[in-house]
């Protein structure tokens, strides 16, 4: 019965870290431009009633019940067929964005119906219109509430990077896919890279607990 050995893995090891990079890189663009098309989707919800309401229901709807992974496959392959050629890399964010928008928007949905009314009453008090109610009042709140899910999400898709490898991306699944299969160690690596990613997590708890608190203080 042969025995683990780490070493060929711990030699590469910095190949392998230069990965996390990458998988930070996808998830934060993802997050970022998610969270933005997020946004116009639950003011469609809650703005209009007819058909950009549905139609912004429809969208998170459709996302939110098929896989994250032939979402990307989707766009990885539909894109050239419509004349747009991108790398392997923006395809993986384009379809993480898309899928985030989609459980973002739920998200932010649930903390605008929480809203008290008196939010909407202080603000037209105030004099100010719609635009700067949501920017100044409502999307502030429903921020400071919705916190702990966004930033829950947000690891959710750090963790869900590592679809990236499957298109050929080398953030640190993609890595250590490459590590695996020049050394031949395919459990070392997969247990080195499974203990980085609980590190990142903890890190990112750590960090997200700190801008609570932070937020808290604030208030």
């Amino acid at each position: 019965m042969s025995q683990l050995n780490f070493h060929p893995v711990l030699l590469r090891l910095p190949f392998l870290l230069g990965g996390v990079g990458v998988t930070v890189l996808i998830a934060t663009l993802a997050f970022g431009l998610g969270l933005f098309l997020a946004v116009l989707l639950v003011v469609l919800r809650f703005e209009n009633k007819g058909f950009w309401c549905k139609a912004s229901r429809s969208f998170s709807t459709a996302l939110t019940n098929t896989p994250q992974l032939s979402q990307i496959f989707a766009v990885f392959y539909c894109l050239p067929l419509m004349g747009l050629m991108v790398s392997p890399f923006l395809s993986v964010v384009i379809g993480m964005t898309l899928n985030a928008a989609a459980y973002l928007a739920d998200i932010l949905g649930a903390g605008m119906a929480r809203v008290p009314p008196v939010y909407h009453e202080v603000a037209l008090t105030l004099g100010l219109n719609r635009r700067q109610t949501y920017l100044r009042v409502i999307l502030p709140h429903v921020g400071r509430t919705m916190f702990p899910a966004l930033a829950n999400h947000f690891q959710i898709m750090i963790l869900g990077s590592a679809m990236a490898s499957i298109f050929g991306v080398e953030e640190l699944t993609g890595r250590a896919y490459d590590i695996g299969s020049t050394t031949f160690r395919i459990l070392e690596v997969m247990l080195v890279t499974g203990c980085l990613y609980a590190v990142l997590s903890f890190a990112l708890t750590g960090f997200f607990v700190l801008c609570r608190r932070t937020m808290e203080r604030m208030v």
